[in-house]
């Protein structure tokens, strides 16, 4: 099913169809149905993305016939006229669209909403010889990628050499730029690159221009364009469109390129001489470089890359989001039997009702984010204790007696009744233990399972030795007993420390050890 909302985004930050259809792998046509559909239906951008698949899809069927572009009620403007006026500095199409509507006022005409008199300007654009003002607006695009050289510190301790990567940002319309060393280019380093490059800039503009490197993109072919999954969490966070640069194309982001070139040889030459014993020691002093060469005045017009963007650019960009993008991994769970998912060998509620289901983990260095067909159905903080630590919201366990859901406390009882009554204390003062019976269902299938391993006789033994020296025995306990044959030998040859250090350590030495008293035997 075509991705609905990515569309409708990247239609709202100003992309061509084609740009959209070539980005999110989806016939032109498609996207054209598409988003005619979401102007009929009235909605604003943020409401059309945060309804459901479902609702977007019935949405799509009743606004599917799209209006006549060519509406003798509306007032086509002089394209050609705007398309100059377009390349003046400081001139935005918001600008010539009220300027437009001024004009069909005093003629008592009816103008094109903003929406339509963009979509049928940039038709005009297309076909034109104004191309190049799209890939030049103040506010439009950053150029981004990773520099040849690589820069390269010294391990105080070691004296080790270790070589670094350079990561550099122009915006398309300035060329005031952005430089960081990175210690790799994985996918982590290359997103907070990114972050930090929206800090420096202060803001965000429509489009990122990035190189066909796989932390980015993991396809690129002439049908579709399949961004990475990470990358495009990011775009998503601030709002701002993906399109990679063409293979072998590198006229696709000239100043990238040209900037790559002039920035690598500003700091290698000028940092030379300097010996760095940490990447932070060397960022610290590109800082300084990177204020230089914005600063620097150009050669053949007036100004420099650094005046260009406070006086021409800054304006245009779109203010960053209250909280920076916090990188994130994912993982898929399936919610168990007992309302909780597993991560770390810790475990975290979620609501009764998805049972059996397989959820995606949005996983970052402070919160776990559970999704359900992308749809958030619950966070919780990570737990940094000890393993088998629980997170529990009380509104996730299902009410009531539980006698509806499919395990519960009364059927563990049960299943222990069948095997004999010290494995039912056992199972009985597991549950004691918790706040939530559903907390205590791994631990109980665990010790029940372990019949089929050891025969049901050995089990309830090994549980009933356990229950003489520990109130409330576990799963590691129980197994350790038997699996030293504990079971086997003569109750009085079993001590209580034993039985009680399972509780540290999942060694336990046979009852022969002990027998003749000598521990250095």
């Amino acid at each position: 099913m075509p991705n609905y909302k990515e569309i409708i985004r990247m239609k709202s930050l100003g992309m061509s169809e084609r740009a959209i259809s070539r980005t999110v792998g989806s016939s032109r046509n498609t996207v054209k149905i598409v988003c005619a559909a979401y102007l009929n239906s009235g909605l604003s951008t943020d409401n059309f993305i945060d309804k459901s698949d479902s609702q977007i899809l019935e949405l799509l069927k009743l606004g599917i016939r799209e209006k006549s572009s060519n509406d003798p009620m509306y007032v086509m403007p002089d394209f050609e006229k705007l398309g100059k006026e377009l390349k003046k500095p400081g001139v935005t199409m918001k600008l010539l669209w009220e300027e437009y509507c001024y004009d069909c006022r005093k003629s008592n005409q009816i103008p094109y909403k903003l929406t339509q008199f963009k979509h049928h300007f940039r038709k005009h654009i297309q076909t034109s010889e104004f191309t190049d003002i799209i890939q030049h607006r103040p506010g439009d695009a950053i150029e981004v990628d990773w520099a040849g050289k690589q820069p390269y510190w010294s391990d105080p301790y070691s004296g080790e050499v270790i070589k670094g990567y350079l990561f550099v940002g122009v915006l398309s319309y300035s060329g005031y730029g952005y430089a960081e060393v990175c210690a790799d280019m994985k996918e982590k380093s290359w997103i907070n690159a990114h972050c930090h490059m929206f800090e420096y800039f202060g803001g965000t503009t429509r489009f990122i221009i990035p190189d066909n490197l796989k932390t980015g993109i993991t396809r690129h072919g002439d049908d579709d364009i399949v961004i990475n999954r990470y990358y495009q969490e990011m775009a998503q966070h601030y709002n701002i469109g993906i399109i990679p640069a063409r293979v072998r194309r590198p006229k696709d982001k000239p100043l990238a390129e040209n900037l790559v070139n002039k920035l690598t040889t500003e700091i290698t030459g000028r940092l030379r001489n300097y010996t760095f014993f940490s990447i932070d020691e060397y960022n610290e002093k590109l800082k300084e470089i990177l204020k230089q060469f914005n600063e620097r005045p150009f050669q053949k017009k007036k100004g420099s890359r650094s005046q260009m963007f406070f006086d021409d650019e800054a304006e245009y960009l779109s203010p960053l989001p209250v909280y920076p993008y916090e990188f994130a991994q994912w993982k898929k769970a399936k919610v168990q039997s007992n309302s909780h998912i597993s991560f770390g060998k810790k475990y975290y509620s979620v609501p009764h009702e998805y049972i059996g289901c397989e959820v995606d983990l949005r996983i970052t260095e402070s919160r776990i984010v559970v999704f359900y067909n992308h749809i958030q159905l619950c966070s919780h903080a990570i737990m940094k204790g000890h393993d088998g630590m629980y997170s529990t919201v009380s509104e996730h366990m299902p009410k009531g007696s539980n006698a509806e859901q499919p395990w519960n406390k009364e059927r563990f009882i049960k299943w222990a009744n069948r095997i004999g009554p010290f494995t039912v204390q056992v199972i009985t003062n597991l549950f004691a233990q918790y706040s939530y019976q559903q907390q205590g269902y791994n631990g109980a299938k665990s010790i029940l399972l372990l019949a089929d391993k050891y025969t049901e006789e050995r089990l309830e033994k090994a549980c009933e030795i356990a229950l003489n020296h520990i109130s409330h025995p576990k799963y590691k306990n129980i197994k350790a007993i038997l699996e030293n044959n504990q079971d086997k030998y003569s109750e009085n040859h079993i001590s209580r420390r034993s039985v009680i250090q399972l509780d540290k350590s999942p060694y336990l030495r046979g009852a022969s050890y002990y027998e003749g008293g000598n521990e250095d035997d």
